[in-house]
This record gives C-alpha cells, sequence and structure tokens, in this order.
C-alpha cells in the first residue's frame, strides 16, 4: 500500500472520530446524576449485606449452643453408661471368681465322693447280703413254728403249750392224740378292734409242722366255736412283706386257674406257655401275666 493511501485512511478515521464526539457530547451535568443515582443502591446493598451477615452469625451461634447442649447431655450420658458398664465388668468380675472358685471345690468335692461312693455301693452290697442271711437264720429258726390266727382269746387258758399239744391234732383230726410243743404264746401288744392276737407254736419235731400243714391243706382252714382259724408257717415280717407283694398277682392266677407256689422266700411259681416260670419280682409277674392271651 502506498504512503499516501495510507494517509488517506488515517485522514478518514480521524473525521469520523471527530464526528462521533461531536454527535453524542458528554456533559458534567449528566455525570452527576448518574454518581447521585448509583450510591443510594450501593447503599442499600452493603445494609443488606450486614443484615443477612449478622442474621447468619446469630443463628450459627444459636445452632453452635444447640449442638453444644446437645453434645454436654450426651457425653453425660456416656459417661453414666461407661460407668454402669464399668460396674458390671466389676460384678462379671467378681462372679467369674466366686464361679472359678466353686467349680475348683466341687472337683475336689467329686474326687473326694468318688472314693466313698464306691466305698458305699460296696458297704450297700455288704449291707444287703449280711440282712439276706439274717434273714435266712431267722426264717431257719423259725422253720419249726406254727402261727394260729383268729383264735378267740383266753382259749389256751393258763397253760397254752398243754393246752395246744392236744388241741392242734384234735382241731385236723390228725392221727395222733397229742403233739409234743416247746413253747406257745400269743403275739406281743394289745388287741384291738377284738382282733384276737395271733397264737405261735414252736413244735419240736419238723415231721410234725409238715403234718399239720398237710393236714391244713388238704382239709381248709379248720372251724372253732364259730371262728374260721388259718394256720400258716412263722416267717419274718420281710418274707411277710414280700409275699403279700404277689397279691395281686396271685389273685390273676386263680381267676385264670392257673396252679402257683410261693417258693423260699418269695419266689412265685407257676406254669405258662408251655414252661415253669419264676418270678422274685412281683412287677415282672404282672407284666408277663398282662402278656399272655
Amino acid at each position: 500500500m502506498s504512503k499516501q493511501s495510507k494517509r488517506g485512511i488515517k485522514g478518514q478515521d480521524a473525521s469520523e472520530g471527530n464526528s462521533f464526539l461531536s454527535a453524542t457530547p458528554i456533559t458534567g451535568s449528566a455525570n452527576a446524576n448518574a454518581t447521585s443515582e448509583a450510591t443510594p443502591s450501593v447503599s442499600m446493598t452493603e445494609a443488606l449485606l450486614k443484615s443477612i451477615s449478622a442474621a447468619v452469625a446469630e443463628e450459627g451461634k444459636r445452632i453452635l449452643l444447640s449442638v453444644n447442649e446437645s453434645f454436654g447431655k450426651l457425653e453425660a450420658k456416656v459417661d453414666n453408661m461407661m460407668k454402669r458398664i464399668d460396674d458390671v465388668a466389676v460384678t462379671t468380675a467378681a462372679l467369674a471368681t466366686r464361679q472359678a472358685e466353686a467349680e475348683t471345690r466341687i472337683s475336689h468335692l467329686e474326687d473326694g465322693i468318688a472314693p466313698i461312693k464306691k466305698h458305699l455301693d460296696s458297704l450297700l452290697i455288704a449291707n444287703k447280703e449280711l440282712r439276706d442271711k439274717v434273714i435266712e437264720l431267722e426264717c431257719r429258726q423259725r422253720r419249726k413254728n406254727i402261727r394260729i390266727l383268729n383264735l378267740k382269746e383266753s382259749t389256751e387258758g393258763n397253760d397254752p403249750t398243754v393246752f395246744f399239744e392236744a388241741f392242734i391234732p384234735k382241731l385236723l383230726q390228725l392221727p395222733v392224740t397229742t403233739i409234743p410243743i416247746d413253747r406257745a404264746h400269743r403275739g406281743f401288744g394289745i388287741p384291738e378292734d377284738g382282733r384276737p392276737r395271733a397264737v405261735v407254736l414252736k413244735l419240736q419235731r419238723s415231721r410234725d409242722v409238715a403234718m399239720v400243714m398237710s393236714a391244713v391243706k388238704r382239709q381248709g382252714n379248720p372251724q372253732h366255736e364259730g371262728r374260721t382259724l388259718r394256720l400258716v408257717p412263722d416267717t419274718p415280717p420281710e418274707v411277710r412283706a414280700a409275699r403279700r407283694a404277689f397279691n395281686t398277682v396271685c389273685a390273676e392266677l386263680i381267676k385264670r386257674d392257673i396252679r402257683f407256689r410261693m417258693a423260699y422266700p418269695a419266689i412265685l411259681s407257676f406254669k405258662a406257655n408251655g414252661g415253669q416260670k419264676s418270678f422274685k419280682d412281683p412287677n415282672k409277674a404282672e407284666a408277663f401275666l398282662s402278656s399272655l392271651t
């Protein structure tokens, strides 16, 4: 581009600028009005911002105070819970200690009881054996004895031995006139409810005992002065109790027309299902009868 053309352009730009300035003149009064209008807006904004800041700060303080109070209460509750937990821990530790001591003592007692129990078991076995021997010896001592039940009091008079030596053969219609008797006496105690006391006879010979019991079995219970007498072997109370335990079973056997016998000391025997059955326990005997069709 030539220097003349550049100068022409610059002159044109200057003329255009001058024309713009002349077209839009700026006066001092216009600037003053604009400044006066902007100043109130800035003041109101600053006041509003200060008010909002103050309100936010106040609300923040209130929230902070509330949070602090809540945390204070929470801390108090936590402290209380921690204290209670500590108390529970102390109690638990004490209980654990006592439990350990109790377990130790129980263990020592168990260790000490074991040999005592073993010794006790042996003593119980020995006691039963001795008891059975005593009962057996008592039975042997009484094997020549006969008990007479339901005989009226004072029937025998002042000399019961002499009376029963002649009374027994006559009562049972034996082939002899007298039976030798060592002793004869009533049972101890006082008669109650009009029931006479039992009479105990000790015969001299075992064959006389067998003869008397065979006659009773053959003839049944004899009668005397309107009373039905019973003559039974004189057995110890323990044996009688063991035999009475079979009463229910014996009644059922009689109902079923099954013959049975009671062996010494208390063994029930009878035939069933084509074989001989023997029972020492009445419960087992009753269960067996229940199983029969």
